[in-house]
């Protein structure tokens, strides 16, 4: 196998397989990437059997073929060359060489035979909709996902069509984040993608309005295409949380805050916070302002800043819970609601009704 392809071209593609190798498997070749040359292109795969993320650039292919090369190898390889152009050959004692203006390296290949195939996506639905859009949605979400995989189903976000609608939300027990969206979907149906796959997706959405994503969603899996990637996963199975019932319909307590102030105070007290020293922030709400003050073994702190529109309540939070959601706000103002110290709290962007953050507060000792 023998092609030649643009070094910038390839080192994107190298960046986007590598996120999906696993440096935990077992097997040799599932530790490396897969490169296909054919037809004038030359694809390059990652794939943990979890989710595949496969790339095709333009190639000038002198003979045809596939190898596996190590992950971490090519991609450093390719990322601190420094010429336009990268040749890449295998001979048939499967050495692959790589060279780059005056670089060259000879490395160990192995045969493309035992590389596991990308699985079929036998499509029932699919849905195409602007990438700027679900990157946003995917942003103001994602940080809620579970991180524990005992969570199951909630290591996901959940996309939750209806018509003219698209809602995806994440949750992981102690947290939910949900963002609406207008789309021109006519269909009612929901699935459930992996985090893991979800924040790769992320990363590789253009900002551009123009520009589109689809998914072509499976009984098992779903293949998101976009500007010559695709990123293949597993769906998850089972029962997601009743999004909607879980939302407090009726809140006796509100207050409007702004965003910046309660962030540098939260992240102000927080500094008595640690790994080991895991205390609840304590919210003092007054007519017309909110006292936010922690204290733990190393001190304690307190901070002051208006609120509007408020009435007294005391109620505590794990700070970084809070921090999470507010920093994916866009907006300047929100409105802080709930019914009690220990109901859930939402938090709802002044002047975005499409994003909705709700967080569990946790009981305060008496002498917070």
């Amino acid at each position: 196998m023998r092609c030649v392809c643009e070094r910038e071209l390839l080192n994107e593609a190298l960046g986007a397989a590598v996120r999906a190798v696993s440096p935990k498997a077992t097997m040799d070749v599932l530790k490396g990437i897969l490169l296909n040359c054919e037809n004038g292109k030359l694809t390059v795969t990652g794939n943990d059997l979890e989710m595949g993320i496969s790339s095709v650039i333009p190639a000038k292919v002198e003979q045809e073929g596939a190898f596996v090369l190590d992950s971490r190898m090519i991609s450093e390889i390719v990322r601190r060359a420094s010429g336009e152009e990268v040749a890449l050959s295998v001979d048939e004692r499967f050495t692959a060489s790589v060279i780059c203006d005056t670089m060259s390296f000879d490395i160990m290949a192995l045969p493309a035979d035992n590389y596991p195939d990308l699985p079929d996506v036998a499509e029932l639905r699919s849905l195409t909709l602007s990438q700027a859009l679900l990157k946003c949605q995917l942003t103001q979400t994602l940080f809620s996902v579970s991180e524990s995989e005992g969570k199951g189903i909630h290591t996901g976000a959940l996309f939750d069509l209806e018509p003219g609608r698209l809602t995806i939300v994440a949750l992981d027990g102690h947290r939910m984040a949900l963002r609406h969206e207008e789309i021109s979907n006519q269909e009612k149906f929901s699935f459930v993608i992996p985090g893991a796959a979800l924040k790769e997706i992320e990363k590789m959405l253009s900002s551009d309005e123009e520009s589109e994503v689809t998914l072509h969603i499976g009984s098992k899996h779903v293949l998101t295409e976009l500007s010559g990637q695709t990123v293949i996963s597993r769906l998850l199975e089972g029962d997601f949380l009743q999004y909607k019932n879980a939302l407090p319909q009726e809140c006796s307590f509100s207050a409007v805050l702004e965003v910046r102030p309660f962030i540098a105070a939260l992240e102000r007290v927080g500094l008595l916070i640690t790994e080991r020293l895991k205390n609840p922030v304590k919210l003092l709400f007054s007519e017309n302002s909110l006292s936010v003050s922690c204290q733990t073994s190393l001190g304690r702190a307190q901070d002051d800043i208006p609120s509007w529109e408020a009435g007294e309540l005391e109620i505590g939070f794990n700070h970084r819970y809070l921090l999470d959601a507010l920093k994916k706000m866009e907006s300047e103002r929100f409105r802080f609601e709930t019914s009690g110290p220990l109901s859930p709290c939402t938090l709802r962007p002044e002047d975005d009704g499409n994003v909705v953050f709700m967080v569990l507060p946790v009981r305060l000792k008496a002498d917070l």
